[in-house]
């Protein structure tokens, strides 16, 4: 919960930083952006470090580089030494940090509790992203009206060092050793031929895309759109979009959490991604904002109920010995988001954010019962 209440707090706050500083809502996008550049480059690498190291000494390095850094950037704001170079920096090195830390978190569920209960075990860790993602953006504007950016920042560099601390508590079962230790190179790609090659990792990663691409940006993106030019409730109206969406989430992990032991995965996320879809349609035809809160808070639950399914169920997918490998791919989910914003932008400004909506959100449930139809490893999906 420390990791991810900084983050969230740090996703409001940098925001706020960028367009203080450069006034140009360009290079607010190309900052936010560039958290993209290491989540492409890395995610393989963290997968062949979270399987060939020692999980917990990896967590204790990327919080405590990532408290370091979070510290530094602050003492910088509050000297006013911070110009837009550093903001790139900034942005690159955090990414890299969350990067190398989330294959071995990901993965340390499968070390702690039983395989039968894996998924409940995402499910929960699904709830506290959410809870974070509900209190993180409120708490950071808060913060900034009462110590600046600088303070924020501060915040987020001791959060970070106390969820390295945390990781002191955790006592992780011993790991054995391969018998015969091959280069990071060859683990690589390894990792990268099983998931090419094998049929049920392979759909479920591309099932986990879809939502990322498609559907995430509309929130992130979009929203804005809405709240400004559609509902006319400005940026508290903003919030309340996605606080509502954060809630939802928090709804959908439990709901996760209550299905974990459900027989037909490939069949149960492929609903959840209609659901959102839905509910993002819902919102592009709402007449009235309270409804557009409603069908946000459907949406935000069937994201995270999607989330938590899809990634216990790649993780179940891969061999133990490149299970971390096989993770560091879902990694590259919040590089599609951004790419994802390129599609979603553009397509706002030629056919109007309604209909920019409606056409992701119907492109998505034509690619899932399309895939769903053509696909008897999705509709056979279970867990092993």
């Amino acid at each position: 919960m420390f990791s991810w209440t900084s983050q969230w707090i740090q996703h409001a706050a940098l925001g706020w930083v960028v367009y203080e500083i450069t006034g140009s809502g360009t290079l607010l996008g190309a900052v936010m952006g560039a958290r993209a550049i290491p989540m492409i480059l890395l995610a393989p690498v963290s997968g062949v470090a979270a399987d060939r190291y020692d999980r917990r000494r990896l967590m204790q390095a990327s919080q405590g580089l990532a408290a370091a850094v979070n510290l530094s950037f602050g003492a910088a704001l509050a000297l006013g030494l911070v110009s837009t170079w550093m903001l790139f920096l900034f942005t690159v090195l955090m990414g890299a940090c969350n990067v190398m830390d989330r294959p071995a978190r990901f993965t340390t569920a499968f070390e702690l509790v039983p395989r039968e209960i894996a998924v409940k075990a995402v499910a929960l860790n699904t709830i506290g992203f959410s809870m974070a993602r509900v209190l993180g953006p409120m708490v950071a504007g808060y913060l900034i009206a009462a110590f600046g950016g600088a303070g924020t920042f501060f915040l987020q560099g001791v959060l970070y060092a106390a969820s390295g601390v945390m990781v002191l508590f955790v006592v992780f079962p011993s790991r054995i050793a391969p018998a015969e230790q091959k280069s990071p190179w060859h683990d690589m790609a390894e990792g990268l031929r099983f998931a090419a090659s094998n049929p049920r990792t392979r759909v479920l990663l591309a099932v986990g895309f879809l939502p990322f691409f498609l559907l995430i940006p509309v929130f992130g993106t979009l929203y804005p759109i809405y709240a400004k030019d559609v509902f006319a409730v400005g940026p508290t109206g903003l919030g309340l979009l996605l606080t509502a969406v954060g809630v939802g989430g928090t709804l959908g992990g439990f709901i996760a959490n209550a299905l974990g032991r459900a027989e037909r995965q490939g069949l149960i996320q492929s609903v959840w991604i209609v659901v959102m879809a839905a509910a993002i349609i819902g919102v592009a035809l709402s007449p009235s904002f309270a409804l557009a809160l409603a069908l946000s808070v459907i949406g935000g639950a069937a994201e995270m109920a999607h989330a938590s399914s899809n990634m216990a169920m790649v993780q179940m997918s891969a061999p133990e010995a490149m299970r971390g490998r096989i993770s560091s791919l879902m990694m590259l989910n919040p590089a599609l988001i951004s790419l994802g914003a390129l599609v979603a932008g553009p397509l706002s400004d030629a056919a109007g954010v309604r209909n920019a909506s409606m056409m992701l959100a119907g492109t998505a449930i034509a690619f899932i019962g399309v895939l769903y139809a053509m696909s008897p490893v999705l509709r056979e999906l279970r867990h092993k």
